[in-house]
Order: structure tokens, then C-alpha cells, then sequence
């Protein structure tokens, strides 16, 4: 068997779960998915669906085909339909409370965008209800964090924060509601400088809330994935890829500007791997001249290939050390860079519980 039919061999899950996702797949696609899934096991596969949040879309793509034209069971499409159901309920909650999230933010003068899911469902799919998403994802700069919380507080959410991701994080919530309110999209350290002013800079008045530019919304798509759910492993959902392709199938893209961000950010590895996992998952060329313009040198392609082709992030998902080593420490753009996230992620675990007790202080204190 050749390497490249060995790799095909490798993700038949994720290609028969995608495959009929893709812009311009056609019946016969989604009837070849049906198949793949009998051979890979009717019950994992639906299992499948549901751990990478596409099982609403798979229900949506089997009742416009209708009924008696596959071969799944009625048990499998019950399920599917059970997840689009509590989906849409969960939607139409979070929808109905965006715009009085950016009510009070407004109201604060605080600049702040919804990102991830909660936003590009709206932006990039045709039926938004059908993209879960367990919460709202909020950025806001540093400076404003407290005013941010202390206002929502005072509409009734309540404040919850852990020392582990304080350093860039905290969760409010209030009911079925829940936010994640960000001040860095990922640890500090992560990104060679602070890029959450350009995020901020170029949002995008959206109805319901405010979103980031398309630039910023791939870029955030591409690099986030690597460093906190290492890409290929399980926790990497592919309804992520879904907003991905969505996103790129719209076109528009002003790649130089997407490219600056990424200079910016040290993170154009980062942002090839994200690309390269796409083309291996599903051969779409939509990102091919990016793909070819991003990739880092031979010999750092030929060791992330090895580790995106053979799934190693799953193999070591027991031992994430090993996996932050051999994954995404290299996916940064320079060794400096590396060790700068390497040394920052040091000094942030022994701060960790002071910033979070300064934190408490200050939104009890400050007026």
C-alpha cells in the first residue's frame, strides 16, 4: 500500500462525516457516506457524529434526501434528530440573548466582539440552529475585563473563574446562558505579542451582536485549534471545520491582511497545519494558494506531516506533555517564540492564584 493510501486509511471517520458537508457534494455523496458508515459501524459512527457536534447537520442532510433513501436505521436518524432538537432549543436561547449581551456592553462603552461558534453560525450558515454551540464566546480588552464583568454581574450572571485559565479567562452564567469572557484568546505567551486590538479594531456590527472581521475570524479558526485541542486529537471538533470551509467557501478573503496577522502573531505554522489537516480530511483546494504560501521549511513540513498524518496527537492524548512538545511548541514560527510561550507559561502558573485572588478585588472594589 502506498503512504498516500496508507494516510487515507487513517481518518475514514472524519472523511465519511465531512464528505457530504462539502460545498457542492451531491446525493451521491451523502449515499457513499451511508455506506462508509454501515462498513465503519452504524452505532460509532452515529457516536461520531454526535462528539464532533455535526449530528444536527447529518439529520438535515438525510431529511432533505428523504425517506427510505439510505440505509441507516431508523434508530440512527432518531438519534441524529434527538441532537438537532435540543440544538435548535439551545439556539434559539443563545440567538434571543445576544442582543442584550450587547446591550449592556454598549451601554458600558466596552468594545468587545462574540466569536467561535456563537457568531460564525450566524455569519456562515445558511441554517444557524443547526451549528451547536455550548456558550457564547466574548472578547474584550484587557483593560476593560472588570467593567465587562462587574456589568454583567449586575444583569443577573453570575461570576465563576478558575486559577488554571485566569490568566486569559473566566465564565459567567445565568440559567441555560453561558459566556466565556475572554481577554486573550488563548494563554499569554501564545502569540509573539498581544494581537486582541487588531481582533477588536475591525469588528463588525452584526444585527444581533458584534463580530470580528472575516480576516480575524479565520485567523482565530486556523491557530486556536492547534494549541488547544492539538488539532487531530478527539477534543478538536470537526464542526470546526464546517465554520472553516463555510468561511472560505464565501470567498472574499484578504489574505495579505490575514497573512499580516499571522507575521504579527508568530503563528503561520500554526496556520499551516490547520490548512494541511483540512486538505488531508477532505481534498477541497479552497485554501491550496495559502496552503502552499504558509508552509514552513522542509524539513519543520516533514516533521508536522508526520505527526498530522499519523495522528500522533491522539496516540499521546494520555501524556498531553508529550503532545505540547512534539506539537505545539513547533507550531510556533521561531524557537524564540517557543520559549517566550514556554517561559510566559511558567511565570503565569506561579502567579495564577495571586492574579485570581487581584482579580476578585478588583471587581468587588473598583467603581
Amino acid at each position: 500500500m502506498s503512504k498516500a493510501a496508507k494516510i487515507r486509511t487513517r481518518y475514514p471517520f472524519h472523511r465519511a462525516a465531512l464528505a457530504p458537508l462539502l460545498p457542492g457534494a451531491t446525493p451521491a455523496v451523502l449515499k457513499q457516506a451511508c455506506a462508509e458508515a454501515l462498513e465503519l459501524g452504524e452505532t460509532a459512527f452515529c457516536d461520531f457524529l454526535h462528539q464532533q457536534g455535526l449530528a444536527p447537520m447529518w439529520d438535515e442532510l438525510l431529511a432533505q434526501q428523504g425517506h427510505g433513501e439510505d440505509p441507516l436505521s431508523e434508530e440512527f436518524k432518531e438519534s441524529l434528530h434527538q441532537a438537532r432538537l435540543h440544538a435548535t432549543g439551545l439556539y434559539l436561547v443563545q440567538h434571543h440573548r445576544l442582543s442584550e449581551i450587547r446591550g449592556i456592553l454598549d451601554d458600558e462603552g466596552i468594545a468587545h466582539v462574540v466569536y467561535k461558534g456563537a457568531d460564525t453560525r450566524e455569519r456562515y450558515f445558511v441554517e444557524p440552529a443547526l451549528r451547536p454551540a455550548t456558550d457564547i464566546d466574548l472578547l474584550v480588552d484587557d483593560s476593560n475585563k472588570v467593567r465587562a464583568i462587574q456589568a454583567l454581574q449586575r444583569a443577573g450572571f453570575e461570576f465563576h473563574a478558575t486559577e488554571d485559565n485566569i490568566s486569559h479567562e473566566a465564565n459567567l452564567n445565568r440559567g441555560k446562558i453561558s459566556i466565556d469572557l475572554h481577554w486573550d484568546i488563548m494563554r499569554p505567551g501564545r502569540t509573539r505579542i498581544s494581537i486582541v486590538g487588531e481582533l477588536l479594531e475591525g469588528r463588525r456590527d452584526c444585527g444581533s451582536h458584534w463580530g470580528m472581521s472575516d480576516e480575524a475570524n479565520l485567523f482565530v479558526m486556523l491557530v486556536h485549534p492547534v494549541f488547544t485541542k492539538y488539532s487531530t486529537a478527539p477534543q478538536a471538533a470537526l464542526v470546526r471545520m464546517v465554520d472553516l470551509i463555510n468561511l472560505l467557501a464565501r470567498g472574499g478573503i484578504d489574505w495579505d491582511q490575514l497573512f499580516a496577522l499571522l507575521d504579527k502573531a508568530g503563528l503561520r505554522t500554526a496556520a499551516w497545519i490547520t490548512l494541511r489537516w483540512l486538505r488531508l480530511l477532505t481534498g477541497t483546494p479552497l485554501a491550496d494558494d495559502a496552503l502552499g504560501i504558509l508552509q514552513p521549511g522542509k524539513l519543520r513540513r516533514k516533521y508536522m506531516e508526520y505527526w498530522i498524518d499519523g495522528n500522533l496527537a491522539t496516540r499521546w492524548q494520555a501524556k498531553p506533555i508529550y503532545v505540547q512538545l512534539g506539537l505545539t511548541l513547533p507550531a510556533h514560527d521561531r524557537w524564540r517564540d517557543a520559549m517566550h510561550a514556554v517561559r510566559q507559561a511558567r511565570k503565569l502558573r506561579h502567579s495564577q492564584h495571586d492574579d485570581l485572588q487581584n482579580l476578585l478585588a478588583d471587581i468587588a472594589t473598583q467603581p
